[in-house]
């Protein structure tokens, strides 16, 4: 090749990178727009509605109505109270004493239901699906990540909560948790659980985020001339390290369900909006330890080309109650499905295995 086709190669590539780049920033730009020129009102932002615990960092404070009122020029987003029920935990319905299935879900303010009414939550929805045969426990915290999960479930504080021995077990993925489970990304959790990567690749507690010495900051500048920065900015994404720690805590989650409920079935909802080196190594490593991966495009197909039409609004990305729907529908497809083949060879009367 020679010089001035060497040049002509090089000029194509830096052109297609740019056009690439261009092309993502115009698409950013049409997605919503959480919290942009909004405001929150309510007690969801005061400090008094929530308790500091060494083990999950934070959590709203038991028993008590949380309201909450996201306002943006001209109009009212929403304007909702969050039940939250004896274990500071969003409200369910009552639980049947001898549930054929026993379903738990984990996850941050998508989970918990931001912006809808405590029975528009997918939690609730599929609670109502189960007409009082099956146990749902909404486990949702906003503003968490995988590590409130797994030292929740060391400490035993989610067991406490339960009424029945887990059969199928869901946590909401989403791109940020990779900054939230090393601090860098939650500056409203800061004694949030800090787990570090033992040698065995296995996370190990290593107190919380304000427990002196503090972690280094991670250096987030990948790819040429730090246009992952650029494109994504640093809210999003993370170092190999971050996606590495994230991965392990979710499947030494997976690992402590297996240990008090043998038979349970962990999956994972991958809600990401975009494609990255990050987001497939955690898939992967999610994948090889046996744990099932649902992306965003198999419950709601169309989202990623459509947010704006299952979210609460331009203003805030979060589920709307038609999303909560479909993600309920999604769940109580797998229960069903799950639950008749495990009672093929004797089926209950009035069971799963009978639902439509």
């Amino acid at each position: 090749m020679d010089n001035r086709s060497r040049w002509l190669f090089i000029g194509i590539n830096v052109g297609a990178v740019v056009v690439a780049v261009a092309a993502f920033l115009l698409y950013r730009s049409l997605q919503p727009v959480p919290g942009a020129d909004t405001t929150l009102e309510g007690t969801i932002s005061q400090l008094p509605t929530y308790g500091l615990y060494d083990d999950v960092g934070f959590l709203p404070k038991p028993s008590q109505r949380i309201t909450a009122r996201r306002v943006a020029p001209g109009k009212v987003v929403y304007d909702v109270t969050y039940g939250i029920d004896a274990n500071g935990f969003r409200v369910m319905p009552p639980n049947p004493p001898d549930p054929d299935a026993c379903v738990v879900l984990f996850g941050d303010s998508n989970t918990f239901g931001i912006g809808v009414k405590d029975n528009e939550t997918y939690a609730w929805q599929l609670a109502e699906r189960g007409k009082g045969r099956v146990a749902v426990f909404n486990f949702g915290i906003g503003g968490s990540g995988p590590h409130q999960m797994l030292a929740g479930l060391q400490s035993g504080r989610y067991q406490k909560a339960l009424t029945c021995t887990p059969t199928d077990v869901y946590y909401f993925f989403i791109v940020e948790h990779i900054g939230r489970a090393t601090g860098r990304l939650a500056p409203w959790d800061p004694h949030g659980p800090r787990f570090r990567l033992g040698a065995d690749g296995r996370p190990v507690r290593d107190g919380n985020f304000d427990t002196p010495p503090p972690l280094p900051v991670p250096d987030l500048d990948e790819g040429f001339l730090g246009w992952r920065r650029l494109v994504y900015g640093i809210d999003g994404y993370g170092t190999r390290e971050e996606a590495a720690l994230t991965a392990a805590l979710m499947v030494e989650s997976a690992r402590e369900i297996a240990r008090i409920a043998p038979k349970a079935r962990f999956h994972v909802l991958f809600w990401t909006m975009v494609d990255d080196q990050r987001l497939d190594q955690i898939a992967q490593t999610l994948t090889a330890a046996g744990i099932t991966v649902d992306p965003v495009q198999r419950i709601v197909p169309d989202y990623r080309d459509h947010q704006i039409r299952y979210v609460v609004g331009r203003e805030d990305g979060h589920p709307n109650p038609k999303t909560h729907i479909r993600i309920a529908d999604y769940l109580w497809a797998q229960i069903v499905a799950n639950r008749r083949s495990a009672s093929a060879s004797a089926p209950r009367p009035n069971g799963l295995s009978h639902a439509p």
